[in-house]
């Protein structure tokens, strides 16, 4: 990645500046991530809990909130963050390399999160689940999540700061 961008200065100038120009997604961008910390931070609370002291309210109320949450995210930075990277990538490679790797970790997050979502309703109704799988799943969506998130920021951050 930092090869990329010292490639051309003036063309990562180019591609920040949709992004530098628009401070209202920039953050929106920010309260995105914002809730799916959040969301990371609540499944790491359950994971830590196991297998004593499991909260089956807070696991039924994630359960609930987790696809939609993930999919809303998802949705904002496919339909408005990624288009204007697209866009000022001016058809470089590179860039379009990374915003596909970027769509797919979205499909791969979403399955998994659907996945957790329906555990945490197994954990919210007592029934019986293999503890140790369940704490690996939780700490693996979160975990994901949490680098697609670090990723994400440090490269538009980076494409901004020409």
């Amino acid at each position: 990645m930092a090869t990329e961008l010292l490639i051309s200065p003036h063309k990562e100038a180019a591609l920040a500046q949709p992004m530098t120009d628009n401070f209202s997604l920039a953050g929106e961008l920010q309260s995105t991530h914002r809730a799916i910390h959040r969301i990371c931070d609540s499944l790491e609370s359950i994971a830590d809990s196991l297998p004593a002291n499991v909260d089956r309210r807070i696991c039924h109320s994630l359960s609930q909130e987790l696809v939609p949450a993930i999919k809303a995210a998802q949705e904002f930075e496919e339909m408005k963050i990624f288009p204007a990277v697209r866009k000022a990538a001016g058809g470089r490679e590179s860039v379009l390399e990374t915003v596909s790797r970027l769509e797919y970790e979205h499909f791969e997050d979403l399955c998994f999160a659907e996945e957790v979502a329906d555990v945490l309703r197994r954990l919210s109704n007592g029934a019986a689940v293999n503890i140790e799988a369940v704490g690996y799943m939780l700490r693996g969506l979160f975990g994901a999540l949490r680098r697609h998130i670090v990723f994400e920021e440090g490269y538009l951050e980076t494409m901004t700061h020409y």
